[in-house]
């Protein structure tokens, strides 16, 4: 009797109008505890890779700092850049930073959720964010996930119900369209054109949009857009060039799949992390077949395939398991997964549907959270490097790259800024570096200077020592001393 009346309570229906309070209700919870991770978790995002590096320029030249023209960044610096200007301490700089970044995400939930009215697409947010994210978490700065945010608010505009707007002329939201359209694609990352496309042609088919030109303009804008972004690219020397670049091998990659390195860090990822959240987005698809939408599930399925494929091609060179590369496009593997998830099963307006989500949000959190350890062992092991390289007299450290832990460290080029602003953080006259040479040809003409301090392998490679904030970093002048060559 008592299973019985659990049972009957849990498929229980729920009035619409309290059943969009309840999801709306289950966001703002969501990102509270993004936000109190984000502070908590503060070094762990910002003292490691790109955000470092991000980091470090807003402080350095206190201003925007704007990486391949994608402006999508420059809301999550305004909080940041305020800090740095009134002269808060590097503890204030990198927590104001950190939460900058949940709540640009939380803006666009709370425009989805009040201004279009758009619950459902606040909670495919609030999914997007964790069902296949886990390192990104902790490195926040990355174009391909903030465009997880700009592409919410496409879909909540997409879907909406066209009858809330009554005053609104269709020109008037039609260049509404195009305006988000057109942050998501030269505002935002190229990665997100497939999802973008998922996105816009889920929405036409469920809602049999055949002939509504708002949408077939969006995604002729997409298709101009991201075409010229891909002209533009192609033999600029740029990161993503190569990555287009590998677009044009991608036939072999593809044929011969179960060779790659990628393929077995890929399955490694949905063995191990996604299981669950990959699980329930099947069995929504299987509902979708079940409910004779042949084509809205076939569409879903080829957009998953083809957004796997593409991962793999850009990523067929990947020899190590560097996860904080791949783990931003895997990201994108959320928004696909939650599509027939919020508009199949959150639909059903039924308890078990919301209580599912819920669980689906606890398991990601979960997820991201344990996550953290990597970035603490790795803060670890570079503070006992400093520990035993550094001096009261000589702060700056040269390592050999040939000597590089892959493995337990990742990446070495921001491992200067890194180790600056981690000795930095409690106590300015501790500041320390440690520099791993990356083979530039014009390295050795600084090394004999104690005036300068080596930034980046690019650009800007060196400082001048008297220009670090002072308030911040205290660097000593000397000279790098190199660490013994391991026997």
């Amino acid at each position: 009797m008592l299973l019985s009346s659990a049972f009957s309570w849990i498929n229980k229906a729920v009035e619409p109008k309290r059943y969009d309070q309840l999801m709306v209700g289950i966001g703002h919870v969501f990102f509270l505890l993004l936000m109190v991770m984000s502070i908590v978790y503060y070094k762990e995002r910002l003292l490691s890779f790109d955000a470092a590096n991000y980091t470090f320029q807003l402080i350095y030249f206190q201003d925007f700092y704007i990486g391949h023209d994608r402006w999508i960044s420059a809301p999550t610096q305004i909080l940041p850049l305020l800090a740095i200007k009134a002269g808060a301490s590097l503890k204030t700089i990198l927590m104001t930073y950190s939460v900058s970044f949940i709540l640009f995400y939380y803006l666009i939930f709370n425009a989805i959720v009040y201004l279009v009215r758009q619950p459902k697409v606040g909670l495919f947010l609030a999914l997007s964010l964790c069902l296949s994210m886990r390192y990104k978490f902790f490195g926040p700065v990355g174009e391909v996930i903030l465009s997880i945010g700009l592409l919410a608010l496409l879909l909540a505009w997409a879907n909406r119900d066209r009858s809330q707007f009554p005053r609104l002329p269709r020109w008037g939201s039609l260049v509404i369209g195009l305006a988000l359209m057109g942050l998501v694609v030269f505002a935002g990352h190229p990665f997100a054109a497939i999802a973008a496309f998922t996105i816009l042609g889920f929405d036409l088919i469920q809602q049999k949009r055949w002939k509504d030109r708002e949408s077939w303009a969006m995604i002729a804008l997409g298709v101009l857009g991201y075409g010229r972004k891909y002209l533009d690219l192609q033999g600029d020397g740029s990161y993503e060039a190569g990555q287009m670049d590998n677009l044009q091998e991608s036939l072999h990659m593809l044929t011969h799949f179960q060779t790659y390195y990628i393929f077995d860090r890929i399955r490694w990822f949905f063995e191990t992390e996604y299981a669950f959240p990959f699980v329930v987005f099947l069995a929504a698809v299987g509902w979708l077949f079940w409910k004779r939408k042949w084509l809205l599930g076939l569409f879903i399925i080829a957009s998953h395939v083809l957004l796997l494929a593409a991962i793999m091609v850009a990523y067929a060179y990947l020899n190590d398991p560097i996860y904080i590369l791949l783990d931003g496009y895997l990201a994108h593997l959320g928004m696909i997964w939650s599509l027939p998830i919020i508009f199949v099963i959150v639909q059903q307006q039924r308890i078990w549907s919301l209580l599912l989500v819920v669980v689906l949000l606890g398991f990601g959190l979960d997820r991201i959270h344990h996550k953290r350890l990597f970035f603490q062992e790795r803060m670890a092991i570079l503070q006992n490097m400093l520990d035993e390289y550094t001096t009261d007299e000589n702060r700056k450290v040269l390592a050999h790259i040939d000597y590089f832990d892959w493995n337990k460290l990742w990446l070495p080029w921001a491992v200067s800024i890194e180790t600056l602003m981690m000795s930095s953080l409690e106590d300015p006259d501790q500041a320390a570096t440690i520099y791993y040479k990356q083979h530039r040809k014009d390295e050795e003409d600084y090394l004999n200077n104690p005036h300068f301090f080596f930034s980046l392998h690019y650009d800007p490679f060196i400082f001048e020592m008297d220009s670090l904030p002072k308030h911040l970093f205290r660097l000593k002048e000397g000279y790098y001393q190199s660490i013994p060559l391991p026997k």
